[in-house]
């Protein structure tokens, strides 16, 4: 009876890894592979999600990354609220002061050099809405929903969870999103700007795929160049000297590059460019 409890626990203990990682090319997918719990994030996912977004970004192989949740209904539900902390414990302040394996995938995400994209094919609540939110571009389903509920469970949300919200949405709509605690249907989440797609179902996966095929075919040095730029004046709206050099030299590599001299290239022959990212 152990063995057969131990087997129904975990996806990872039947063989079934809580994370699936696909690469094609140049594009890869990671897949929350937990459907039978509904995509729910636990603490050993978002720590192997870590893991691998930060390996992807070593090996510099890799042009643009998609999210999804496995099946057809569900994105990710939420954070498995089991494993948050409910009664206070001697090592309990000690632990919460640690980045949480949330922040710690949410942070791999912006870093990771080149675009992420979620496909949101199914609904999106609670930490799975902020995972969404942390990735570049959102492409959603026609019958996908989001929400964050944690007035509706008594909580505080961590600092990071609020600023990422606000840097997307903005203020008011921020605020609306926490004080109500509303799921919003995908047309909604759409005018609030938190998708930027709305598609059909059928769609979904075709309409993702080309765009991200289309975003991995442009220069790398560009790509990596705009999205570390643009993160840095999200988080920074007045840049330091040095930061302003930082992204001034960016731009001054790029003239230099032979990605812009293939791309002149490319441009003049009326043909698709070859970029090397160098």
């Amino acid at each position: 009876m152990r063995e057969r409890f131990r087997i129904k626990k975990s996806n990872e203990k039947r063989g079934l890894p809580e994370l699936l990682v696909q690469k094609k090319g140049s594009i890869c997918t990671l897949v929350i592979n937990r459907p039978k719990k509904r995509n729910f994030l636990t603490p050993r996912f978002l720590l192997k999600m870590t893991e691998v977004l930060q390996n992807l970004s070593r090996e510099g192989t890799v042009r643009a990354i998609v999210i999804r949740g496995s099946g057809d209904q569900v994105f990710s539900a939420g954070y498995d609220i089991s494993a948050l902390p409910i009664r206070p414990s001697s090592g309990m302040e000690d632990s919460l002061k640690e980045t949480p394996p949330l922040e710690k995938a949410l942070q791999a995400i912006c870093d990771f050099p080149y675009p992420v994209i979620a496909m949101l094919n199914g609904y999106a609540y609670g930490g799975g809405c902020e995972l969404a939110i942390g990735c570049d571009i959102r492409i959603a389903a026609r019958s996908a929903k989001m929400g964050m509920p944690p007035a509706k469970l008594g909580l505080v949300y961590p600092y990071p969870g609020y600023r990422r919200f606000v840097t997307v949405l903005g203020f008011s709509r921020t605020l609306e999103i926490f004080l109500t605690g509303r799921q919003y249907d995908s047309q909604s989440c759409l005018n609030m700007g938190l998708v930027n797609y709305v598609v059909e179902d059928a769609k979904l996966e075709t309409f993702t795929y080309d765009l991200v095929k289309e975003i991995s075919e442009n220069s790398p040095l560009s790509l990596r160049g705009t999205k570390l730029a643009l993160y840095k004046i999200a988080k920074y709206p007045i840049l330091n000297r040095e930061e302003e050099e930082e992204i001034r030299s960016l731009f001054i590599q790029s003239l230099l590059s032979e990605d812009i001299q293939e791309g002149k290239r490319a441009f003049m022959e009326k043909r698709k460019p070859q970029f090397k990212g160098r």
